[in-house]
């Protein structure tokens, strides 16, 4: 049982150890975004960000529905 408990142990710290630069990575994206929200005005930027959501939702729509054509035309054969 305790050498259970040590593996999950070395398994969890492992995890994390390979986590942090990912977690820095990303702190530093975040103060990068606030730094521009703060700039252009947080109005702005939530537009914008919501506009081109929207604009990688209508694309990734697009995509879904020319593969299901093409699937499709497959089956047709």
């Amino acid at each position: 049982m305790l050498d259970r408990a040590n593996n999950q142990i070395r398994d969890l710290t492992s995890k994390v150890n390979r986590l942090e630069p990912e977690n820095e990575r990303l702190r530093g994206v975040e103060r990068d975004y606030d730094c521009v929200r703060r700039a252009l005005g947080f109005e702005c930027v939530d537009k914008i960000v919501s506009a081109v959501k929207e604009q990688d939702t209508a694309y990734r729509e697009l995509e879904t529905a020319a593969r299901r054509q093409k699937t499709n035309r497959n089956y047709v054969r």
